[in-house]
């Protein structure tokens, strides 16, 4: 029976993630249209958009990221062909699968102390809110979170069956991570000493040699990836987000020493630089156990990272998480339950260390311990009304069961009907319309300026042209920024990509111009004899995204 309810479950967690994937979330991101049109490049050249054969790390508007996912949407991006379908597709069946590896991690590690939490908990995986919406993009974090779960997975099944083959996939699982996104340099090291010390019981009676040989291949090739890291090229995205590049302003910093009547000492005890950076540090990490984050709104320094008036959880969550929280802590705890707490209070760390005060993708590994607490808290419910009269139980159950379902009734509803109005123009919708609309004209005009106002528009010609990935390649050059944050490319054939300035652009014969309302201005633009309005492209909330503008 419970096969069939996990299969069940299963079907149900892909079938949310790949539903009208190519449509929602509306808009298409940079960096989702760099991943695949760097997919699309490697199948037809076996190069990427720079032309570096097969790489390992790859450059992407100034930033070099780990190439995993690059790799895994080559299949989708070859079935499907370059598409928003396509691209995303890794990531939503990796989450779908993470459910399922999530239920066998549970259970290798309780084994029959509670057989309903790993059911319970892989239910409550499927519908995350939090899941669900970063399995629906093309979001590497994903994919990495995946291959925690399932190297840890591995992980115990050597230890409870001694049967080497699972450690060496365990290791390759756990290597992957470091090729799939940047955070696991931290998380990798960390994650594996918490399971380390807190399943050392196990680990202490397991082989020796094998333990040995399994961590000495990991620190290996972390040292290995890191070396490799640095000389693959800058790390100025990295230090532009990082939270030390941003010190306390030189008019703060006066103001507190003119209050402290110029008093080196004092300042430097009670305001100096060491206190602004932990004080920064810890705000940002307890933003992300706040109410506000969990349950009301989410990232609300993203909009695009999110769904409005959602939290990252459900609202009735709270109440299984508080219940979970206290059967934890009021009987000795499982190994698996003091790992999980410990994950939880590991994971906003490299959200903490950086810019943003809150960052619902850098600490998006917490969802695993929030969900496992939940169904703790879940299965402590169902005790409850175990003995309980089949009236009262009866009650019980389906109160559940109705407040689960109002509220993702609710989910899918702000999802699919509310939110693409709010925040398409975060999301960069019209990009793909607006490149529809001009690509059968570029061959017919002298010169086609596109804005470069909403960022990296020559990723996404590339990527909806479908554009020749060789004849790229001879051409492509990124225009570093010298502030380390992301670049630019200003030119491809006879598409500029920059500011438009109408007073003077206009003057450029057989030309085509892309802009907001503001870049062309509707006034500039009609009764005039030499200029044509030939698409006006709006937002999901009415406001103009784009213009197109022709002069004869």
């Amino acid at each position: 029976m419970k096969k069939y309810i996990l299969i069940l479950i299963f079907v149900l967690a892909l079938f949310l993630r790949v539903y009208k994937l190519g449509q929602f979330p509306v808009g298409f991101l940079w960096d989702e249209a760099a991943l695949g049109y760097n997919a699309y490049s490697i199948l037809k050249t076996g190069r990427d958009e720079y032309g570096k054969f097969l790489p390992l790390i790859f450059k992407s508007f100034g930033d070099y990221k780990p190439g995993l996912y690059v790799y895994l949407a080559i299949p989708s991006v070859l079935i499907f062909g370059l598409n928003e379908f396509a691209v995303r597709f890794p990531s939503a069946f990796l989450g779908g699968l993470s459910v399922l590896i999530f239920y066998l991690f549970i259970k290798e590690s309780l084994g029959e102390e509670s057989s309903k939490v790993p059911l319970v908990a892989a239910l409550l995986l499927a519908i995350s809110p939090w899941h669900l919406i970063f399995s629906r993009g093309s979001w590497e974090l994903n994919i990495m979170l995946t291959e925690f779960l399932a190297g840890f997975y591995l992980l115990l099944k050597f230890l409870s069956t001694e049967r080497k083959k699972f450690l060496y996939f365990s290791a390759f699982f756990f290597l992957l991570t470091l090729v799939t996104y940047q955070s696991a340099k931290f998380l990798l090291p960390v994650l594996l000493a918490g399971f380390f010390f807190f399943f050392q019981g196990k680990i202490l009676r397991a082989d020796k040699k094998a333990v040995f040989s399994f961590t000495a291949l990991i620190v290996a090739f972390f040292i290995f990836f890191n070396l490799l890291t640095v000389l693959a090229g800058k790390g100025g995205r990295v230090k532009a987000m990082s939270i030390f590049s941003y010190p306390r302003s030189d008019q703060e910093t006066q103001m507190f020493l003119t209050q402290d009547k110029n008093s080196d000492l004092v300042f430097g005890f009670f305001h100096g630089t060491p206190v602004f950076f932990v004080r920064s540090v810890l705000g940002r990490y307890f933003n992300h156990f706040s109410g506000k984050f969990l349950f009301i709104g989410g990232d609300w320094s993203n909009q695009r990272n999110g769904i409005i008036y959602q939290g990252v959880m459900y609202y009735f969550d709270l109440v299984f998480l508080v219940l979970g929280f206290f059967s934890l802590f009021k009987k000795k705890r499982s190994f698996l339950g003091n790992f999980m707490l410990f994950w939880l209070v590991i994971a906003p760390i490299p959200a903490a260390l950086t810019r943003d005060s809150i960052s619902s993708v850098r600490s998006f590994t917490m969802v695993i311990p929030l969900v496992f607490v939940v169904s703790i808290g879940m299965i402590a419910f169902f005790d409850y009304f175990k003995n309980k009269n089949k009236l009262i139980k009866s009650f019980g159950y389906l109160l559940l069961v109705t407040c689960y379902l109002l509220l993702f009734v609710r989910l899918v509803d702000l999802y699919m009907v509310h939110d693409p109005k709010y925040t398409s123009e975060n999301r960069l919708y019209g990009y793909k319309q607006a490149v529809f609309a001009v690509k059968s004209l570029v061959s017919q005009k002298n010169k086609v300026v596109f804005t470069d106002k909403y960022g990296q528009p020559h990723i996404f010609y590339l990527f909806y042209t479908k554009y020749d990935p060789k004849k790229y390649q001879e051409q492509a050059l990124l225009k570093e920024n010298p502030f380390g944050d992301v670049g630019k490319v200003d030119k491809i054939d006879n598409i500029e990509f920059r500011k438009l300035y109408f007073p003077d652009d206009r003057s450029i014969a057989n030309s085509l111009f892309v802009g907001d309302e503001f870049d062309l201005p509707i006034s500039d633009i009609v009764g005039q004899k030499d200029i044509t309005l030939l698409e006006n492209i709006e937002f999901l909330n009415g406001k103009t995204a784009f213009r197109i503008v022709g002069t004869k």
